[in-house]
């Protein structure tokens, strides 16, 4: 049944664990193991010493799921370097990401979403951003001489052809990769981060709605440090007493009480928690 099947998958893993960190912690891995597996086992070897390293099977590795899960741990990654550019703490939820150059990871987009918090997610090319070039000083100052006010000049005002692979014409020169500094910017409100191939562009404007999907989760944040700092059990219900100054996150008391397995929501002078 599901629940052999359960067991029989948690004991396997506990094995493998075993065998793995025995080298660290010799006594206790053998131990288990002696309990676990020896004793059970008719055939097992005696210690866990004796057991040998794990093996793989190799129709065990699903290489593409691996190469999807490489690509959304990159994505997500992007995801939270725009996030930390714009200032945006991961509970602050955001409105959209776009996401370019992705392959492997479009199957994945609900655990995107659920990871860097953003309600639409949109696979594509990302539109609106724009490059700024500046010169490489010491490169091109020997070369272009006085010239090289011009070419400034009319790189700070965006007056240059793309020449595709870093290469730029400007003022009638033709500027290489290395003659230059390329950044891909994002228009107002949004950010933009990228990485070999791969980039994103994270809106972080707020709306009321967001703005108060984000104190509700600071609430329930601060809610539940409040049940382990009294000692809660994980299961513990409690009554919730909220001050008058938070009102309008009562709009979200359901998703309050669930996040918080509070039974009730009191209001009171300030904040606080006590056990149902």
């Amino acid at each position: 049944g599901g629940d052999e099947a359960a067991l029989e998958t948690l004991w396997y893993a506990i094995v493998q664990a075993l065998r793995t960190i025995a080298p660290l912690m010799p006594f206790l891995s053998d131990h288990l193991w002696r309990n676990l597996v020896a004793g059970p086992c008719d055939e097992a070897p005696e210690s866990i010493f004796l057991a040998g390293w794990p093996k793989v099977a190799p129709d065990l590795v699903d290489e593409t799921l691996l190469i999807e899960v490489e690509e959304v741990r990159r994505v997500v990654g992007l995801g939270h370097s725009a996030r930390q550019q714009a200032g945006r703490k991961v509970r602050q939820p955001l409105r959209r990401m776009l996401v370019e150059g992705a392959r492997a990871s479009t199957a994945h987009f609900e655990e995107i979403k659920a990871e860097l918090r953003v309600k639409e997610l949109e696979f594509g090319p990302v539109e609106g951003t724009y490059l700024r070039v500046k010169p490489n000083l010491p490169v091109l100052g020997p070369r272009l001489g006085k010239e090289l006010a011009t070419i400034r000049a009319e790189l700070r005002e965006g007056r240059f052809e793309d020449l595709g692979g870093g290469s730029f014409r400007v003022a009638g020169h033709e500027l290489g990769p290395d003659d230059v500094f390329v950044e891909r910017l994002a228009p107002e409100g949004w950010v933009f981060a990228s990485d070999d191939g791969l980039a994103v562009a994270l809106d972080t404007r707020l709306d009321p709605e967001l703005e108060l999907e984000g104190r509700v989760l600071d609430l329930i944040h601060a809610i539940q440090l409040m049940r382990k700092e009294a000692g809660l059990d994980v299961t513990d219900r409690i009554v919730l007493t909220l001050p008058g100054s938070v009102d309008d996150v009562l709009q979200h008391a359901d998703w309050i009480k669930q996040e918080t397995l509070a039974t009730r929501i009191d209001q009171g002078d300030v904040l606080g928690i006590a056990k149902a």
